[in-house]
């Protein structure tokens, strides 16, 4: 059975934007994931390699865990949300 958890779903276009998430991210002590659309592919959201992974295997599907305090997703994580228009691309 897998555990229910709370995540928020972001949005990382380049290098710059994860090395930024990252260095972010790396202040607060809990332990975070990011992990694909049904959670079957996660890894750790303060590795450089494992967040540039996720964005050549599931870019559009990145979502943000908290490992620690489930629920908790600090403010500054907002500003990597996805826009409507990104989520729902007009051909």
């Amino acid at each position: 059975m897998t555990k229910t958890h709370s995540r928020a779903h972001i949005r990382l276009e380049n290098q710059t934007d994860v090395l930024s998430f990252i260095s972010t991210l790396s202040k607060f002590e809990d332990s975070f994931s990011i992990e694909n659309a049904n959670g079957s592919h996660r890894v750790n959201a303060k590795s450089v390699i494992g967040v540039m992974y996720t964005m050549i295997d599931f870019p559009e599907e990145l979502y943000l865990v908290n490992e620690t305090n489930n629920g908790f997703i600090p403010a500054f994580v907002d500003s990597y949300r996805p826009t409507e228009s990104q989520i729902f691309k007009v051909a």
